[in-house]
């Protein structure tokens, strides 16, 4: 009897433990934003030459990841894609290039964390923001699922959030 209370009290001390660390992983997501299988982004880019930094959270609520390396045009060099789709097919993108991209299209500028700065691009189809974090550029985009939405559910502001939220 002594023994089986004693394994009732470990396990429900366990489940306090589990409960109180999620409960801090939760709190540290802004409200309105997305937790997401960051084990999944990182095992993809273990397989790059360069370590790029990944986001803290999502503005979206991510159905599935797919990841693709390459190299790139616009640096040739090593680059990879990640993409994050929701279950109605909306879109956001990440990009890492090792190196700086040559052309960035007409832009507002904006600045991350109060120190890097960023160039945010707002068109018919997408919403992209590009900054650069030491010899890495990053750039992030999203899409809707239609015309419509291009703009609609997640906002620069979002966007800028996400961007600050990148660490290693």
């Amino acid at each position: 009897m002594k023994l089986l209370a004693s394994i009732v009290l470990s396990f429900l001390c366990l489940g306090t433990i589990t409960g109180c660390h999620n409960s801090q992983n939760a709190s540290s997501i802004p409200s309105g934003f997305y937790s997401y299988k960051t084990a999944e982004v990182e095992q993809a880019i273990d397989t790059l030459s360069f370590a790029p930094e990944i986001p803290g959270y999502m503005p979206i609520e991510v159905e599935f990841i797919i990841s693709d390396k390459y190299i790139a045009n616009e640096t040739e060099k090593e680059a990879m894609d990640v993409s994050f789709y929701t279950k109605n097919n909306d879109l956001l993108s990440i990009q890492f290039f090792q190196g700086e991209l040559e052309s960035i299209p007409a832009s507002d500028t904006v600045v991350l964390n109060d120190q890097i700065k960023g160039d945010y691009v707002d068109n018919s189809f997408a919403q992209i923001l590009y900054w650069q974090k030491g010899d890495i550029t990053y750039r992030m985009s999203f899409r809707g699922n239609s015309m419509e939405q291009a703009s609609g559910n997640v906002t620069k502001q979002d966007l800028v959030k996400v961007a600050e939220s990148f660490h290693s």
